[in-house]
C-alpha cells in the first residue's frame, strides 16, 4: 500500500502561487490545490498579508513579489525531487536494518545523561 506523503507548507504555496497566475477564484484554488476552506482561507490571508497575491473583482492573483517567489519554488521543488531520487538509490543500496527500530523510542535509560543518573541515584538515597 503507497501511502501519500503530506505537502510541506512551501508546496502548498507553490500550488496556490500558481493557481493564482491567471486569476483564481477561492473554490478554484480549494480544488486544484486540495485545501479545505479553512486552510486555503488561512493560506490566502497570510499570502495577501506578505504581498504575494491580491484580491481584485472576487479573483485571486499573484503579484510581482509573488510571481518571484514562485520561480524560487519551482526550483527548490525541482532540486527536492531529485534529492529524493538520489535518497531512494542510496536506500536500495544500503538498506536499513530493522526497519521496525526506526519508529521505537529510545528507553529512558537510554536518553539520560550520565550526570542525571548520578542525580537520580543521589536523589533515591
Amino acid at each position: 500500500m503507497l501511502r501519500r506523503k503530506k505537502r510541506t507548507k512551501n508546496e502548498i504555496i507553490h500550488d496556490i502561487l500558481d493557481q493564482c497566475q491567471t486569476g483564481s477564484r477561492k473554490t478554484w484554488i480549494m480544488y486544484r490545490a486540495n485545501l479545505s476552506y479553512v486552510l486555503v482561507t488561512r493560506y490566502l490571508n497570510e499570502l495577501e498579508k506578505l504581498g504575494l497575491v491580491e484580491s481584485r473583482d472576487g479573483l485571486f492573483y499573484t503579484t510581482e513579489k509573488g510571481k518571484q517567489l514562485l520561480e524560487l519554488l519551482k526550483a527548490w521543488k525541482q532540486k527536492k525531487a531529485e534529492l529524493d531520487d538520489v535518497t531512494n538509490k542510496i536506500k536500495e543500496i544500503l538498506p536499513e536494518e530493522k526497519r521496525g527500530r526506526k519508529n521505537q523510542e529510545p528507553s529512558k535509560e537510554q536518553n539520560q545523561a550520565p550526570e542525571q543518573e548520578q542525580v537520580l541515584t543521589a536523589a533515591a538515597n
